[in-house]
């Protein structure tokens, strides 16, 4: 028995090794070629241009406080379906006078195991900001992130409303990856005027397709995806994809 467990622990370890560097998409690369998406998946602004786009977990400013890793690039990728619904969205919003930008989209599982990584360390210089009531176990327990993710699904987005004749993002009541109560959508601690733009933004994802997050106002996905897999390639510009 003592042996069995030896070699499961072994397997464990060489799997998380394995899963802390992101892989690329498909079989038949090589050095030569270009990593490739998959055929079902494209980059955000092929489809929906007018949709602004700032990676949080390509810079610092996110609940770790550094890159995380399969995040290579500053474009958005999505499954084509999800990206085609949040183009709906956006043209709704627009007649408004509103627009959208979206803080993560495809997430690689690689991510999903740095970020378990990263809670098993005493690093908790990003704590003031963005979990400020929990401890790091409390993410997990608070159900904020898990071990899985719809995001590495390619179903999933993270966004907020802006103004399209200033550019300035709208007052939500707080800022992506607040891991705290005041986040959920409905949220008793947040202003009128804070709650009904989150309201705003639920409806119209909702008019397009896409449901929220009940914890996280700014957490989206798409609603009748069917099939899903789980994803390992890298976020990056110059992947090849499929018309």
């Amino acid at each position: 028995m003592s042996h069995m467990r030896s070699l499961l622990s072994l397997l464990f370890a060489c799997a998380a090794l394995l899963l802390s560097h992101c892989t690329p998409y498909g079989a038949q690369v090589t050095e030569a070629a270009k990593p490739a998406m998959p055929a079902d998946f494209c980059y955000l602004d092929t489809v929906a241009p007018t949709v602004r786009v700032d990676l949080k977990y390509s810079g610092y400013d996110n609940f770790v406080g550094r890159p995380i890793t399969g995040y290579a690039g500053q474009r958005a990728i999505l499954r084509k379906d999800t990206a085609a619904a949040i183009r709906r969205a956006a043209d709704l919003l627009a007649k408004e006078g509103l627009g959208l930008l979206v803080w993560d989209a495809y997430r690689p599982a690689c991510a999903m195991y740095d970020f378990r990584r990263w809670s098993k360390t005493d690093d908790v210089s990003m704590k003031a900001k963005f979990y400020p009531n929990i401890t790091k176990q409390g993410i997990y327990d608070g159900k904020y992130i898990g071990n899985v993710s719809e995001h590495s699904w390619g179903i999933a987005v993270d966004l907020t409303l802006v103004d399209l004749s200033t550019g300035r993002e709208l007052d939500m009541g707080g800022h992506h990856d607040l891991l705290d109560v005041s986040s959920a959508t409905r949220s008793p601690l947040i202003t009128a005027a804070q709650q009904a733009n989150r309201l705003k933004l639920r409806d119209a994802m909702a008019a397009a397709g896409l449901r929220n997050y009940s914890r996280e106002w700014w957490h989206y996905f798409l609603t009748g995806h069917g099939t899903v897999y789980s994803y390992n390639f890298e976020v990056r510009d110059d992947l090849l994809t499929t018309p």
